[in-house]
């Protein structure tokens, strides 16, 4: 039997750089895949799985600065071709700004100095889902990570049985189980993962525009360049996308904004202005009729997702307090995580996957990434050795979590986890590593 190793790496959300500097840094990669070519086992065969959310086209400004139509929640079936060109410029700002890390994946076995059967597999997640739609993109995925040339749309899921029974492992990206991200079927189809989920406007309209539209209302009432608080506000609003959980968005901008009482106006228009563009939308109209419910006493997502923009709406830095006790007995009213135990989003995953591996016994593990959040959960311990655990291969990002009493702590992220089997008597085992790094 061949020594066989599969390496999970997922949510690396290369962006293009107009919401900040968050690209992983080249060296931390090297550190990775040095640790998979030359462990111990000395593979014979190596198979890289980029397990979704490597190519961020959402995080991005790009979007905000082109007609409503023209966006992927627009009418893409009127302007199909308008919406690829501008997901292509999208595409090749993030391949420029990750090149030296782009040439380390297309160089592996050259770059270590290793002779193995090299195979990478890619697989989209709900950032990355308009690189499977367009043709033009999936070329450019393809030359980026080194896969061998090929026209047919990469495959949503990762089944190693197909592959000879290697090591028993099942992976998605996990945001099928996202309410707010996934809008398919079960029968899990191109056309189901096409489907625009709500998550989409969510990360730009909402997200990505809030330090965007918010600093363009505060360079109106100053002279340039921004002074330094002004330019930290800046930086700290642009990592809004890296809070978690996602209901504490808005203790995050309370957090950042009440020391510029200077201008608290102008940062009061910019999230009111912001929420009332993201109702306006012709999609999030959509969404609103096609999620409600006919359970009145019952919260449904429209409902969730209401309550969330009338807390923007009523955005007052001088009324902090408040508001966030306000949207705080509405996240209770919701189950909606406080950021110290696992969320809802993990607990969905882990169900998931439990009921997968007890549907289908002849699976070991399930991997998942999408709620970077790095998990091993047991899930069904058997006296023959075919124990049943599922991961979620988390993040090389950073995220800031929601302190206990109060504030956010940042720490960056890097996660991977690794399936091999032993040649000498064909165990199969795994390991996990991830890695914590607070900076100043």
């Amino acid at each position: 039997m061949e020594v066989a190793d599969a390496g999970f790496i997922s949510d690396l959300h290369f962006i293009d750089g107009t919401t900040g500097g968050h690209n992983i840094r080249t060296k931390a990669f090297k550190g990775a895949f040095k640790d998979i070519f030359h462990s111990c086992r000395k593979p014979e065969e190596v198979r890289i799985v980029f397990l979704g959310d490597i190519f961020d086209l959402l995080r991005t400004t790009y979007w905000l600065k082109v007609p409503e139509s023209e966006r992927p929640w627009g009418d893409i079936n009127k302007n199909w071709k308008t919406i690829e060109a501008h997901a292509n410029n999208i595409m090749d700002q993030i391949v420029q700004k990750n090149s030296h890390t782009f040439n380390i994946f297309q160089n592996l076995t050259d770059m270590y100095h290793v002779r193995v059967k090299l195979e990478k597999v890619y697989i989209p997640g709900n950032h990355d889902r308009l690189c499977n739609i367009f043709d033009s993109l999936r070329r450019k995925v393809r030359t980026a990570l080194g896969l061998p040339p090929d026209t047919a749309p990469f495959q949503h899921s990762y089944d190693d049985l197909q592959y000879g029974n290697m090591h028993g492992v099942f992976a998605r990206h996990g945001h099928e189980f996202d309410q707010w991200n996934y809008e398919g079927t079960t029968n899990y189809t191109n056309a189901d993962y096409a489907q625009v989920p709500i998550g989409d406007p969510i990360t730009t309209e909402l997200i990505a525009s809030l330090p965007y539209t918010m600093m363009n209302y505060v360079k109106q009432m100053t002279s340039p360049p921004l002074p330094d608080e002004l330019k930290a506000l800046k930086r700290n609003l642009q990592e809004i996308d890296n809070v978690r959980p996602n209901s504490a968005v808005l203790q995050w901008l309370f957090y950042q904004v009440q020391q510029n009482s200077d201008i608290r106006n102008e940062i009061n228009l910019a999230v009111k202005d912001i929420a009332q563009n993201f109702n306006s939308l012709d999609m999030v109209k959509r969404w609103y009729k096609t999620h409600r419910t006919l359970y009145p006493l019952a919260p449904d997502s429209s409902d969730m997702l209401q309550a969330g923009i009338k807390m923007f709406k009523r955005f007052d830095v001088g009324a902090a307090e408040h508001i966030v006790t306000i949207f705080n007995t509405i996240k209770k009213a919701f189950g909606l995580s406080d950021g110290i135990q696992p969320g809802k989003e993990d607990k969905t995953l882990i169900k998931a996957a439990q009921d997968f591996l007890t549907d289908n016994p002849a699976y070991r593990y399930v991997a998942m990434g999408h709620t970077h959040n790095a998990l091993e959960v047991p899930i069904s311990a058997s006296e023959s050795g075919m124990d049943q655990v599922y991961f979620n291969t988390g993040t090389w990002r950073k995220r800031y979590t929601q302190g206990r009493s109060n504030g956010f702590i940042g720490t960056k992220y890097l996660t991977y986890t690794i399936f091999y089997i032993e040649k000498e008597n064909g165990d199969q085992m795994f390991e996990t590593w991830t890695g914590s790094l607070q900076e100043p």
